[in-house]
């Protein structure tokens, strides 16, 4: 948490968050070109964030892409916020966001998300791959297949829908896997690609989801805030036993 607060407590800090939320995915030089000052310092700052965990560094082929990462900005949020009245407070930040962003529009290529997760690779590997346990974390969802290359994947709602079809495109046991991710609105064209990638860090776990769905896709902004939900489940229902007590979006 120390981390988190310190990175927050600069405002060239927040301000490079702003620009990375406004489009995710962007390189030192475009970062540089919007801050007045040196290359060499928005690199300290970056890095700053990426010891924080708020910012996640990804190379695509010779260039340093830098991502967004709120996760650790929505733990504090559930740490602290669901202490008092959640609704109500969800109710005013909503109200604000409406009437300051009505004008404006995200564009993100995509999103990389990372979440630390004080448990092994093993039992988060057994987590988003067997379907009593995707159900405590994925708000009741079972996460179905049977994990062969080239195999169907299905998320099944707890009222028996399939709200995900796909295929397993990549299986490493405890260190990645992926498959396509299609939703029945869409065509088999259009599907889009969910990576997870975990890291062992002694007692501790490093989770990174890349999902490349597209900004324009209208679909883009409920899979960005779904993601962060999963993840927050995961990380509480590992560590604690329990699944995280927030209603993940609204219905209708």
């Amino acid at each position: 948490m120390d981390k988190i607060f310190n990175a927050l407590g600069d405002k060239s800090r927040r301000y490079l968050l702003d620009l990375l939320y406004e489009r995710n995915g962007q390189t030192l030089t475009e970062l540089s070109s919007k801050l007045d000052m040196s290359r060499q310092a928005v690199t300290k700052h970056l890095k700053i964030l990426e010891c924080a965990d708020l910012v996640v560094p990804v190379w695509k082929g010779k260039e340093k892409m830098h991502y967004l990462n709120p996760i650790p900005l929505k733990l504090i949020y559930t740490r602290w916020i669901n202490k008092f009245d959640e609704n109500r407070i969800r109710g005013l930040y909503e109200l604000k966001n409406d009437l300051e962003n009505a004008n404006q529009e995200v564009k993100m290529k995509g999103f990389v998300y990372q979440i630390v997760i004080a448990s092994s690779a093993d039992k988060i590997w057994e987590s988003l791959t067997k379907p009593e346990f995707t159900q405590k974390f994925w708000f009741g969802r079972s996460v179905i297949s049977d994990w062969n290359v080239g195999s169907s994947v299905s998320v099944i709602t707890p009222e028996g829908n399939e709200e995900v079809k796909g295929e397993v495109i990549e299986f490493q046991p405890c260190k990645r896997l992926s498959y396509t991710w299609k939703t029945p609105d869409v065509t088999t064209e259009e599907a889009t690609t969910v990576v997870f990638e975990l890291q062992e860090m002694g007692p501790m776990t490093k989770l990174t989801i890349l999902h490349d769905i597209d900004a324009d896709n209208a679909k883009f902004q409920q899979a960005a805030a779904g993601w962060t939900f999963i993840l927050c489940g995961l990380k509480t229902f590992l560590e604690t036993g329990a699944p995280m007590p927030s209603v993940p979006w609204k219905k209708g």
